[in-house]
């Protein structure tokens, strides 16, 4: 997802709340992998900053640090959803347990409700065979489309071609997986921007450190998406920071236990790591927390995260955590709605790139900006945009 997707015109409105992002994706492995430093032996050291870097770095995070005021329409006015009326549209994130996902699934049911469908919600746990029956599930019931979040195509890959074969069509959220040719006519991916928000968070330490941080990164790489947002990571320290030295610690949904021994070890082992960056505030910044709590050393190290859920504002709020940085879910599920119905009825589905993704960089700055102890609020994206975009989707989908 590029930048490109950014609407022209940002505002910062007062009395907004906010909320977090992306969680979990699906993950089958098990088991933490060992810390290991990236970079190569004859990168330049530690303190050879790069003053380019912390100034790109301090400009990519104010453009950030605003909701946004205007958003445009992806595409043309669609026609004849009057027909799916009474049908139901499948919706299978990779867990519930998510907040994010959560208020994924209340958008999509607003979005649905005014044309008259229903949104059938299953709860794929994570777990490859669960996310199957959830998906042939959808196609048993015969629903007019399904909407997958954070499943990527191996976890389910038999279920997403049973789906292509009964001409029902997917949108797969958060999936980086080429779509097999085969499928190309019934199955749209999108990858929602984790990689620039990934971007975002290592400016945040880019800049607060002038160019000269020693980084633990507590990444998962057990998705094409999460590999995807975990290397653009690191080529933005490479690339922008050529003083930094980033240690990865990487870690498993099946074994988060694992997290907090994990980072401890990588903390005590290298005793001048100064800023932690924990992705994904939902389910590793607690667990990281924990590993900076048993290292002894979790108030002379500055924290990072991604997905700004609503301890993670708390702690930004307090002064705990220097930056976040969140998508809005709401504005996800519309645009995900809107991708499922340009299917259904046959228009065409525009390019990544015509979607808006509010994006937004929470810090000292502009916390006092939302209600970051509003779950209701993040759900509703209040954090993120003004909600006129509900009203646009509305007049494209003969709704209003």
């Amino acid at each position: 997802m590029n930048e490109t997707s950014r609407p022209s015109k940002t505002g910062r409105p007062q009395g907004l709340s906010k909320w977090a992002l992306i969680a979990v994706a699906a993950v089958t492995a098990a088991g933490l992998s060992a810390c290991s430093e990236s970079g190569a032996a004859d990168e330049p050291a530690r303190g050879q900053a790069s003053g380019a870097g912390v100034e790109h770095a301090k400009t990519r995070i104010e453009e950030h640090l605003d909701a946004l005021t205007e958003i445009e329409a992806p595409g043309e006015q669609i026609s004849g959803l009057e027909r799916f009326r009474g049908r139901t549209i499948a919706y299978v994130p990779i867990t519930l347990k998510a907040t994010y996902f959560q208020a994924e699934l209340e958008q999509i049911t607003a979005a649905a409700r005014p044309l008259g469908m229903r949104v059938q919600v299953c709860d794929a746990q994570a777990q490859p065979t669960v996310a199957t029956q959830c998906i042939n599930q959808a196609v048993a019931a015969r629903s007019a489309g399904i909407i997958t979040d954070s499943v990527p195509f191996a976890l389910a890959r038999n279920a997403y071609a049973a789906a292509v074969r009964a001409d029902i069509p997917v949108v797969a959220s958060d999936v980086s997986d080429p779509v097999p040719a085969d499928w190309e006519e019934r199955v749209v991916t999108t990858n929602n921007g984790q990689d620039v928000g990934g971007r975002l968070m290592a400016d945040a330490i880019i800049a607060d450190s002038g160019g000269d941080a020693n980084v633990l990164f507590v990444n998962t790489t057990s998705t094409s998406t999460t590999k995807r947002s975990s290397d653009a990571v690191l080529d933005e320290f490479k690339t922008q920071c050529p003083g930094c030295k980033v240690t990865t610690a990487a870690w498993e949904s099946s074994a988060v236990q694992k997290i907090p021994t994990t980072v401890s070890v990588a903390l005590n082992a290298d005793p001048s790591i100064d800023y932690v960056y924990a992705s994904y505030d939902q389910p590793a910044s607690p667990l990281v927390i924990q590993g900076m709590q048993l290292s002894g050393r979790a108030d002379r190290l500055k924290l990072v995260g991604y997905g700004s859920d609503v301890t993670a504002m708390q702690r930004l709020a307090s002064g705990r955590q220097l930056a976040d940085v969140a998508v809005d879910p709401a504005l996800v599920a519309w645009n995900n709605t809107d991708r499922l119905l340009r299917m259904m009825s046959g228009a065409e589905v525009p390019e990544e790139s015509a979607y808006t993704i509010p994006r937004r960089v929470f810090n000292e700055s502009n916390i006092d900006s939302v209600n970051g102890s509003s779950v209701e609020e993040f759900k509703n994206g209040a954090w993120f945009t003004d909600g006129s975009f509900r009203e646009t989707y509305a007049r494209l989908w003969g709704a209003s």
